[in-house]
């Protein structure tokens, strides 16, 4: 099966150009750009999430297809993907300064405690944080930050089985002039178990929500 998944990532990072108008196509290149004019062209199966902000949406083959959050350098973005009763994934995403863990905490079980009765309790959901990075001896990891520890406690209050967590680090310094600093969720709409996450820097993950 083909995906219908749109294809956001370049494969190329532009670099900064004398032209203005070559700079500006450039901007306008950047995957959370072509969201944004997606959604203030009227697409609603795109839903974004600001700063300090956490959200939720029931992911369906009609609806709502795509939840991101952007404007990542050195916040932590953390996703929850569960199945609901009815077999469609539901996914939250939140986006907090480093500084507001417990606030960031607050909001997902917010979100947890609103569908409770509609999650399927047997299904593992899957966990996926953004966070900063940085480079020790060649190898890039993720900075210690109390935001996992605190997540998954929270999980286990609602699935004993835990999470299956996948952490992705993302660099702060360096950083290209049009480096893309979003981190977004994609369903196919023909095939909700498939999800494409586009962490920040354009870095790929496929997965099988079946699993």
């Amino acid at each position: 099966m083909v995906s219908k998944i749109i294809n956001l990532t370049r494969t190329v990072v532009p670099k900064i150009s004398p032209k203005a108008k070559e700079n500006i196509a450039s901007i306008n290149s950047m995957p959370e750009m072509v969201l944004d004019r997606m959604i203030k062209s009227g697409d609603k199966s795109i839903v974004h999430v600001d700063m300090n902000h956490c959200a939720a949406a029931m992911i369906t083959p009609e609806g709502v297809n795509t939840i991101y959050t952007d404007a990542l350098n050195g916040c932590n973005s953390v996703g929850i993907v569960a199945k609901l009763k009815n077999s469609n994934p539901l996914a939250i995403l939140s986006h907090y300064v480093p500084t507001n863990t417990d606030g960031q905490v607050s909001a997902l079980k917010k979100q947890l405690d609103t569908f409770d009765s509609s999650i399927d309790k047997s299904y593992q959901p899957k966990l996926f944080f953004n966070i900063r990075g940085f480079s020790d001896y060649g190898k890039f990891e993720a900075v210690p930050n109390d935001i996992v520890d605190k997540v998954k406690s929270l999980i286990s209050k609602f699935f004993p089985q835990g999470a299956d967590t996948t952490i992705t680090p993302y660099p702060t310094k360096g950083r290209s002039a049009f480096f893309s600093s979003a981190n977004i969720f994609q369903f196919d709409p023909e095939d909700l178990t498939k999800l494409k996450i586009t962490n920040v820097g354009e870095k790929e993950k496929f997965i099988d929500l079946k699993k």
